[in-house]
C-alpha cells in the first residue's frame, strides 16, 4: 500500500511530524515500511505551464498546438482529452523533448490520452512543480493478511492517529439526486458467494480527464489515471478499502445484472484485453446474455466506461474472499480489487463508499443520479461487544497503562467506547475489525499502540500448578530421579529408525511397523526395541573416545500382533546401557562394569517398585536372539510363582 505524506495530511489535519516519525510509529504498531522515497522520484521536477493555442480536430485524435512563451509545438491528443483553446495545461520537459505525462521518465508515444488542465494563475513557461507537487514523501507499507482494513487510507490514518494521539477526519458525501427512477433489475443466484450487491444508475455523465489533485493522488497511491469516472472509483477504493466498478449502462443487455456462477464453456474478455476461459465455480456478473465482469476481480471490456459513455451503473458489493482468491489464482489475474476482497471488506461500508463516489462524480462534472438504489441481499453485520477489566490488561501487558489512555487508544482505532471506568471498559468492535473478539485481542491493540518498548522486560508471574499426576507418571519420575542419582544420563531418541540398523541386527520384518510415506530414508521404521536407537547413541560416544559412561531411556516401542482386532502393539520400556568404568573405582582398582553391575541395577529398580530381589528371576535369552550371547545375557525378569 503506497501513500504520500500530503494525502495523509488530508485525513489528519493536525499531522506535523517528520515522515520518519510516521514510519517509526507504523513499525512499532506491527507494520513493515518497505521504503520511504521523496516524491521527486515519481514526478518530473521540470513541470511547465503551457497554453493550448489551437486545436485541429480529427476523427479520433486532435493536433494541439501548445505554446510556451515564444515556442509552439504540436502534440496529438485523443479528442476526449483535449481542453478548450486558451486553457493552461501541464507539460514535462525532458532531454528528448516535451511530453504530456507529469510522471518521471514517461513513456513517449505518438499521442497522449489527455492533457492535464491547471489554473491560469501560472504564466507560460513557469515551473509549477513547487506549487502543484511540492515537497512530499511516498511511504510504501506492507499490509499483513489479517489487516485488510489497512489497505485503505481510512485504516492507515486511524493507525497513525492512534500512534500520534491526534484526531482524524474523513470527508462526508454530499450529492443531489434527480427525479428519475432507475429501471435496472438485479438478481443474485449465488448468495453464498455474494450476500450483498448494490448499484446506482447515473445519466448525463460527462467522461473527461480528472482534475489534477485526483491525478496526483492516484499516482502517489500507485494507480494510473484513466478518466474521471474510473479514477474516482479507484480513488474511493483506496480511501475506503471498498472496491467499486462502473459499467457503461447502455451496453448492459436487458438492463439486467445477474450475480451467478459461470456456465460451462463461457469466456470473457477483461479490460486488459485478454480473453479468459471460465469454470463453473467462478462467480461472474452477467447481463441478460453474457458475463460482463469477473466478480471481485476485473470487469469486461465490452461494458467498460469509455469517453463516449453517458449512462453509468455503479456497482458496490460484498464477495466471499475465498471465492475471489481462488478465481484470481486460477485465472492468473490479480487486481487491487481482488487483493481487498481476499482479505475481507467492511460489510457495513458498501453504501458509504458508493455515496462518496457519487459525491465526487457530481463534484467534478455533470451527472444525474437516480433517486433509488438497486439492491439485492443484505449486509447486516452485528457489532460485537467486549467488556474487559483495565487491571487484566495491565497484568497481561505487565505495565501500568492508565485506564483513560486505554479508552482513548481504542477510540482512535475506531472502536466505540461505551464505558470507561477503573473496573471495566466496554467497547463495540467496528465492522472492519472482525479479527478482534476477546480481551486478549483488545490487550494486543492497546499494547502495540502504547508501545511494546514501554513494557517491562521480566518473567511473567503465574501460579505453578502441575495438575493431577497419574500414578504411572509419578513412578516414571521417581525412576528417572533414582537412575540419575546413580550417575546415569537420560537420553531421548527418535521413535523412527533406519532400515540399515534393523538389517544389521537381523530383526524379523514381519513384526515391524513400516512408515508408508517417510520424510527420510533414514527414518522408515517405528523402533521395535529401545536398544535399536540406544545402539546409535553407544556408537556415537565410543567413536568419539568416550568409553566410560552409562545412560538410560524410558520410551515406547512398537510392533505387530497376531490379533486382528488389535493389530499393533505399543509398550513403554526401560533401557539401561553401561560402558567401561562407569562407576567410581573401588579401593585401588577400576570398577569395570559387567553383567553383575547391570543385574544389580535391575534388582535396585525392582526394589524401587516394591519388588524385593528374592522375588525376581532372571532367565537366559532365547537362542534365536540375534544380537546377544545367551550365555552372558538375561531377559524376562518375572515374579516367582507368577
Amino acid at each position: 500500500m503506497k501513500v504520500s505524506y500530503s494525502i495523509l495530511k488530508r485525513f489528519l489535519p493536525d499531522l506535523a511530524v517528520p515522515v520518519e516519525t510516521i514510519g517509526r510509529v507504523l513499525t512499532d504498531q506491527g507494520f513493515v515500511i518497505e521504503s520511504l522515497s521523496p516524491i521527486n522520484e515519481l514526478f518530473s521536477p521540470a513541470l511547465l505551464a503551457a497554453t493550448v493555442e489551437s486545436v485541429k480536430k480529427g476523427i479520433t485524435t486532435s493536433t494541439c498546438s501548445l505554446r510556451i512563451n515564444d515556442t509552439v509545438f504540436p502534440i496529438k491528443v485523443e479528442n476526449w482529452g483535449v481542453p478548450p483553446e486558451g486553457q493552461r495545461v501541464m507539460v514535462t520537459r525532458t532531454e528528448d523533448g516535451i511530453h504530456t505525462s507529469p510522471v518521471l521518465h514517461p513513456r513517449t508515444g505518438e499521442k497522449a490520452e489527455f492533457l492535464i488542465s491547471i489554473p491560469h494563475d501560472f504564466p507560460e513557461g513557469t515551473n509549477v512543480y513547487r506549487e502543484l507537487v511540492g515537497p512530499d514523501w511516498i511511504i510504501n507499507i506492507e499490509i499483513t493478511a489479517n489487516r485488510g482494513d489497512c489497505l485503505s487510507l481510512k485504516g492507515l490514518t486511524r493507525e497513525i492517529a492512534a500512534g500520534l494521539d491526534i484526531d482524524s477526519q474523513f470527508p462526508q458525501p454530499s450529492y443531489q439526486t434527480s427525479d428519475f427512477t432507475s429501471d435496472f433489475q438485479l438478481s443474485d443466484e449465488a448468495f453464498d458467494l455474494c450476500p450483498y450487491y448494490t448499484g446506482r444508475h447515473l445519466t448525463g455523465v460527462t467522461v473527461k480527464p480528472s482534475p489534477w489533485w485526483i491525478i496526483k493522488e492516484l499516482y502517489c497511491l500507485g494507480c494510473r489515471p484513466i478518466n474521471n469516472v474510473v479514477d474516482i472509483t479507484n480513488l474511493v477504493m483506496m480511501e475506503t478499502g471498498q472496491p467499486l466498478h462502473a459499467f457503461d449502462a447502455s451496453l448492459i443487455q436487458g438492463k439486467t445484472l445477474v450475480v451467478r456462477r459461470a456456465h460451462n464453456g463461457e469466456s470473457i474478455t477483461t479490460i486488459d484485453g485478454i480473453e479468459r476461459k471460465l469454470a463453473s465455480h467462478h462467480l461472474v456478473i452477467a447481463d441478460a446474455t453474457t458475463p460482463v465482469g469477473i466478480a471481485g476481480v476485473m470487469g469486461g471490456i465490452d461494458s467498460e466506461v469509455t469517453p463516449y459513455s453517458e449512462d453509468v451503473f455503479l456497482e458496490a458489493a460484498i464477495f466471499q474472499g475465498a471465492s475471489v482468491r481462488r478465481t484470481s489464482r486460477e485465472l492468473g489475474l490479480r487486481s487491487e480489487a481482488s487483493s481487498r476482497f481476499e482479505r475481507g471488506v467492511d460489510p457495513n461500508g458498501v453504501l458509504a463508499a458508493s455515496e462518496r463516489t457519487l459525491s465526487l462524480i457530481q463534484e467534478t462534472g455533470s451527472a444525474s443520479i437516480a433517486e433509488n438504489w438497486s439492491i439485492v441481499g443484505e449486509s447486516k453485520y452485528p457489532l460485537r461487544h467486549i467488556d474487559f477489566s483495565p487491571q487484566d490488561i495491565r497484568d497481561l501487558m505487565a505495565c501500568p497503562i492508565p485506564t483513560n489512555q486505554m479508552g482513548r487508544i481504542m477510540e482512535k482505532l475506531g472502536f466505540s467506547v461505551m464505558t470507561c471506568r477503573p473496573d471495566c471498559i466496554s467497547v463495540k468492535v467496528p465492522s472492519w475489525r472482525r479479527d478482534v473478539a476477546t480481551t486478549v485481542d483488545c490487550a494486543e491493540e492497546i499494547g502495540r499502540v502504547y508501545g511494546y518498548g514501554n513494557i517491562e522486560t521480566k518473567l511473567p508471574e503465574f501460579p505453578f500448578d502441575p495438575g493431577n499426576r497419574t500414578p504411572v507418571s509419578l513412578q516414571e519420575e521417581g525412576l528417572r530421579q533414582y537412575l540419575v542419582s546413580r550417575g546415569l544420563k537420560e537420553t531421548v531418541t527418535l521413535s523412527l529408525v533406519s532400515e540399515i540398523t534393523i538389517n544389521l541386527l537381523a530383526l524379523p520384518k514381519e513384526h515391524l511397523v513400516m512408515v508408508e510415506n517417510p520424510l527420510s530414508q533414514d527414518k522408515v521404521i517405528l523402533r521395535p526395541d529401545l536398544f535399536v536407537a540406544g545402539l546409535e547413541v553407544l556408537k556415537t560416544n565410543v567413536t568419539r573416545g568416550r568409553e566410560n559412561f552409562g545412560f538410560f531411556e524410558i520410551g515406547n516401542v512398537y510392533g505387530r500382533t497376531r490379533d486382528d482386532s488389535h493389530p499393533f502393539l505399543e509398550e513403554k520400556r526401560l533401557l539401561i546401557i553401561l560402558s567401561g568404568s562407569s562407576f567410581p573405582p573401588l579401593w585401588q582398582q577400576q570398577a569395570e562394569t559387567d553383567l553383575f553391575s547391570l543385574k544389580g541395577l535391575a534388582e535396585e529398580v525392582g526394589d524401587l517398585f516394591g519388588i524385593p530381589s528374592s522375588q525376581l528371576t532372571f532367565v537366559h535369552l532365547d537362542d534365536g536372539n540375534p544380537y546377544f550371547d545367551p550365555l552372558i545375557s538375561f531377559s524376562g525378569v518375572t515374579l516367582q510363582g507368577q
